[in-house]
């Protein structure tokens, strides 16, 4: 128990190692990812800066080319009088406002710029101007020389020159600043980068070392478990061993003992049935009435124990036997002594169980109430029956009835109160010897004993003995085992 409890230890441990190792490894890589990400951002910025620099010196070259394509498209139709030079200067001249208007939209948001912009462009709009002042003078005059170009048109483009030069220079020093801005921020982009990367490392090498530790105490764990299950299984094999040797023991020893008793039951049977062959033998010898009678009814009962004892076979662990089979086997052996052919005998008993004990108890009381109608409930030539009949009361009781149709017993009344008497006082000395049998057998049983007609008004009323047994147990055979069912079938009897 202790080393299951110190691997589920283990295992919750390296559980919750590993849980906050990752959650410590995501929440590095957020901010570290974020980190990277306000980075990138500020160094995409820089980087768009120093291109808004790069764009606006494109077009001031592209306006101060502008400028000197208005210049030379003058020239070439002063000195020529041909229409075409006319063509570059006025596209030229198109190109100024268009080159205006994204240099405006491209320094807005520097005053600065935007009003260096402004100047140049008024420049650049005194040049147009006195430009076309030059060939609107110059219409249909014949010359070959700079005639017309005036000293304030050199001078206009010398100051539109320097205002742009100036702004060229003014976004130099921006570019510059912005270039340092790109390269100092593409730097920190670089750390958070390599931070990032060091970080997942070092988180990695975190994991896989939690990891082979994990592995370690499960392969630990492992070894533990195969350890305790091959001493488990050697101990089970072990008892199992022991087990098969003490049930073989206990099964031969029990072989045994069903042996010993059944021999034991048979010789206690045959020296039951010898001790009747030996009353027989003084029956013969006896003339007087009285003795007759004593050693006919002492054979009797006798030839009852004899007759159960000999079909008792208990093997089972229960000791029980079926009750049905037996009365019924002890009772046709009565019938068979007494040699009453002319009466039929009916017994209806169900299959119950009961001790060997008591099973021979109830036997010998059964064989009481049958023998006593045999001799007194019929005349030496009538006919007639007597039925058996067992019934359960609950789980503990039960009631036997010995009816017959013969004449009727006179004496039922006296006996009903003798028998009673002697189930109070069975040393009673006034009572015949099957009556105190009767009385201790049902005593044994805490039971009553009462008689009554079975047919009253009739000519043969009849008797009926109803026998109460109110501590008699029987069992049902669905109750035991199938094993023990089958130990106590009749075919056992």
């Amino acid at each position: 128990m202790l080393r299951f409890n110190t691997t589920r230890n283990f295992a919750a441990l390296f559980s919750g190692s590993a849980t906050r190792t990752l959650l410590i490894w995501v929440a590095v890589a957020i901010l570290s990812g974020l980190a990277a990400i306000v980075a990138w951002r500020w160094t995409v910025k820089a980087a768009d800066r120093v291109t808004h620099t790069l764009i606006v010196q494109q077009e001031l070259t592209k306006w101060l080319s502008a400028a000197q394509d208005l210049q030379n498209g003058q020239l070439g139709y002063l000195l020529t009088k041909d229409s075409r030079f006319l063509k570059p200067y006025e596209a030229a001249k198109g190109s100024v406002v268009l080159i205006h208007n994204d240099l405006i939209r491209l320094v807005g948001g520097h005053v600065a710029q935007a009003a260096l912009m402004q100047a140049i462009h008024e420049t650049m709009k005194e040049q147009i101007a006195a430009i076309e002042k030059t060939l609107a003078t110059a219409g249909g005059a014949d010359f070959s020389s700079q005639a017309f170009v005036d000293d304030s048109g050199i001078e206009i483009m010398d100051r539109l020159r320097n205002q742009i030069s100036a702004a060229k220079q003014q976004e130099q020093i921006l570019f510059n600043q912005r270039l340092r801005q790109f390269q100092s921020q593409s730097s920190w982009l670089l750390a958070a980068m390599l931070a990032t990367l060091l970080a997942c490392a070092a988180l990695a090498l975190v994991a896989l070392i939690r990891e082979r530790q994990r592995v370690a105490a499960l392969e630990l764990t492992a070894l533990t478990l195969r350890s305790t299950n091959r001493s488990l299984e050697e101990r089970v094999n072990a008892r199992t061993e022991e087990l098969a040797i003490e049930r073989d023991r206990a099964e031969a020893e029990r072989e045994r003992a069903e042996a010993l008793l059944r021999d034991v039951t048979h010789r206690i049977g045959n020296t039951l049935a010898l001790v009747v062959g030996f009353i027989n033998l003084h029956i013969r010898h006896t003339s007087d009435p009285k003795s007759l009678k004593t050693l006919t009814g002492a054979r009797d009962r006798i030839h009852a124990i004899a007759s159960a004892q000999r079909r008792i076979n208990v093997v089972n662990d229960l000791e029980l036997v079926r009750i049905d089979t037996l009365i019924r086997a002890v009772l046709d052996d009565v019938v068979e002594a007494a040699g009453e052919d002319r009466i039929l005998l009916s017994v209806d008993v169900p299959p119950l169980l009961a001790s060997a004990q008591v099973a021979t108890s109830l036997c010998v009381l059964t064989q009481e109430f049958v023998v006593n109608s045999f001799k007194h409930a019929f005349g030496e030539n009538d006919t007639g029956q007597v039925s058996v009949c067992l019934k359960r009361n609950g789980p503990a009781g039960a009631e036997l009835v010995v009816e017959d149709d013969g004449s009727g017993w006179e004496g039922a009344l006296d006996q009903m109160a003798g028998a009673e008497k002697a189930a109070s006082d069975p040393e009673h000395p006034s009572e015949g010897l099957g009556t105190k049998i009767a009385a201790l057998l049902t005593r044994q049983f805490s039971g009553t004993i009462s008689y009554e007609q079975a047919r009253p008004g009739s000519v043969r009323p009849g008797t009926r003995v109803m026998i109460r047994l109110s501590e008699l147990i029987l069992s049902d055979p669905d109750s035991i085992p199938e094993k023990s069912r089958e130990e106590v079938s009749p075919s056992a009897l």
